[in-house]
């Protein structure tokens, strides 16, 4: 009869299939300890270990297990005692295909509801714990929350918090969820906002962030690439004891990732930056940005270049904001168009701008402006022809010796060229005679002197070349408007 049932009728018609049999209970039950089974069918009689026996062991080790029993005795008491172990059916023989079909079908519903209602109520405790996570995240702690905690288990005696996102930033994050939870660490992780946040469960307090947790970031994050090619970002809080922490837990990890983008790893640690102060660079940043124009327009690459590395440093020092250094260097790019438009030349294509607002970090975002800057001076250079070096040379000059005379004549001798030919050159090129740029370059570097320091008007007029005070005050109203005593009250303010 054994081999008919296992052998001989169409289960793949009723989408089963036959995982084993066994010929005695003990071997039934050694069997069902080792193997997966959905439904036993077994005869009631049998030596060793009869039916009710393997219904026993099934009803107390494998709940979700449906039994059906086969007997030739139409007794009540195995009736009885087949409900007591929750068997599924209870089939006199002799038995036909139809029956047992039946009753096999009748199971497999019971299996499927039973599933259903278990992973129903597995959705709604995780959406429960979900939700008592974001109170937790946004609201006062209370005694209520606490005991809500003892329900779901959650051991927040001691931990860690990581707080992920993606690069560029996106609001679908159900991927780096799925990620997260099959990494199978130690944690708990949740939405909040656009934001995974994760909790890393701990045995004891760290004073540093473990190296498990940090593993555990690196390989979600190297995952995630390899999967559909995005960046994962991860911040990652203090060691923190206690529910009643946990907000300022989450905050940490937040407020380490909005500061990642001065992390190469794009992993950033909130004690690396709990020190810092925030500080507002905005009229530092825009005298910068004038200073950088003002360079390029005299042809002093150099210094053009020494601008942008003092900016990027201040934004490295400070932890200025991602978005905020972007936009900065946004008006980088839209200085170096205006410059090479006004020179006839052609301005940077909009890949350079493209490259500054995906910048995943600071150094892609320094790279991408170095970039810019090598655009900007080949074109600069390039617009002048075959006169770039001699133009060069000549300004170059005329920066070093700013407070020594300068004629065009002993400008001329130095660079081995005959005056007129300077001239003419200086003027084709440039747009202004060599006499007016150097007494705008002075200018220039009059204002700089009375802005950023205590040197006394007349000490500057020398410095730049000026040996008559009143001579300078003269010129330097021409260009500016103001005296020197003026412009220097009006910067202060």
């Amino acid at each position: 009869m054994r081999k008919g049932i296992s052998n001989f009728m169409d289960w793949d018609s009723i989408g089963c299939e036959v995982a084993g049999t066994a010929s005695d209970g003990l071997e039934a039950i050694q069997f069902l300890r080792h193997n997966h089974v959905d439904i036993v069918i077994t005869d009631i009689k049998m030596p060793e270990a009869d039916g009710l026996a393997v219904a026993k062991f099934v009803f107390e080790n494998l709940p979700d297990v449906k039994v059906i029993l086969l007997t030739g005795y139409a007794d009540f008491k195995y009736a009885q005692t087949a409900i007591q172990y929750n068997v599924s059916d209870f089939i006199l023989k002799p038995t036909n295909k139809k029956d047992l079909f039946s009753s096999v079908k009748t199971a497999q519903q019971k299996i499927i509801a039973a599933r259903r209602h278990t992973s129903f109520a597995e959705e709604e405790f995780t959406f429960l714990k979900d939700q008592l996570l974001q109170e937790l995240t946004t609201g006062p702690f209370s005694s209520e929350l606490e005991e809500r905690l003892a329900q779901f288990q959650l051991p927040l005696d001691c931990y860690f918090i990581a707080a992920f996102q993606f690069i560029p930033f996106e609001n679908d994050i159900s991927s780096l969820k799925k990620i997260i939870a099959e990494e199978k660490q130690n944690t708990y992780c949740y939405r909040y906002n656009n934001l995974m946040i994760t909790i890393y469960f701990s045995e004891q307090p760290c004073e540093s962030v473990p190296s498990y947790i940090l593993d555990s970031c690196k390989e979600i994050a190297a995952i995630t690439f390899a999967l559909d090619s995005r960046q994962a970002a991860a911040g990652i809080s203090r060691c923190h004891s206690g529910a009643a922490s946990f907000s300022a837990a989450v905050s940490e990890a937040i407020h380490a990732l909005n500061l990642n983008f001065y992390s190469e790893s794009n992993i950033a640690l909130f004690s690396d930056f709990s020190n810092c102060e925030k500080c507002d660079l905005t009229a530092e940043n825009s005298l910068d940005l004038f200073r950088f124009e003002s360079s390029l327009n005299n042809w002093l690459f150099d210094d053009a270049s020494c601008v942008l590395s003092h900016m990027i440093a201040k934004f490295k020092s400070n932890f200025i904001n991602s978005q905020d250094a972007k936009n900065i260097c946004a008006q980088i790019y839209y200085i170096c168009c205006r410059v090479l438009i006004k020179k006839d030349g052609s301005p940077p294509e909009a890949v350079y701008l493209d490259r500054i607002h995906h910048s995943s970090d600071i150094f892609t975002l320094e790279q991408a402006i170095n970039q810019l800057m090598a655009y900007t001076k080949e074109h600069f250079i390039r617009t002048i022809g075959g006169q770039n070096r001699l133009i060069e040379n000549t300004i170059k000059y005329i920066h070093e010796n700013l407070s020594n005379p300068l004629s065009l004549e002993n400008i001329a001798d130095h660079l081995h060229i005959s005056s007129s030919h300077l001239s003419r050159t200086f003027k084709k090129t440039c747009n202004e005679s060599l006499t007016e740029f150097i007494n705008r370059t002075r200018i220039e570097k009059a204002k700089d002197y009375l802005a950023h320091s205590d040197i006394l008007s007349y000490e500057i007029a020398e410095l730049v070349g000026y040996n008559d005070p009143a001579y300078f005050s003269s010129i330097f109203k021409k260009y500016t408007g103001l005296s020197p005593t003026d412009f220097r009250q009006q910067s202060k303010l």
